[in-house]
């Protein structure tokens, strides 16, 4: 019956906001669901209590919170766009800040700014 099946959370970690579950036949945690180990409710209960830091959580729950995700270490950018003919502009070089000093109005860019006077005038443009 679909409602006694369970997934089993490890709850000692999370990877960013994503809990981590038993992965299919004990090979350690994963956060994708279609890995995981789905166990029934006799099974989960037990395990949870062997290890209290192993939650069970019904399927059916789980499965409705669920949303697409796509994780970075699994895809590459050059293999995806290989032979599609597009190719990706760079980005253009960000500008450094500067602003114009108070005092004498010339350039100052950088941190100078936030942490000395001026160095041509001596005046105090600290936010």
């Amino acid at each position: 019956m679909a409602d006694d099946l369970y997934y089993l959370q490890d709850s000692r970690s999370y990877v960013g906001n994503d809990m981590l579950f038993w992965a299919v036949d004990g090979n350690g945690y994963t956060t994708d669901l279609r890995k995981a180990e789905v166990y029934t409710k006799a099974d989960a209960v037990a395990q949870h209590e062997r290890r209290e830091t192993d939650i069970p959580w019904p399927k059916a729950y789980i499965d409705a919170k669920t949303r697409p995700a796509v994780d970075m270490q699994y895809v590459k950018r050059d293999e995806a766009l290989a032979g599609t003919g597009i190719t990706l502009r760079k980005p253009p070089r960000k500008r450094p800040d500067t602003i114009n000093c108070s005092g004498c109005g010339r350039f100052i860019g950088g941190t100078e700014r936030y942490l000395n006077n001026c160095p041509h005038c001596d005046a105090d443009n600290r936010p």
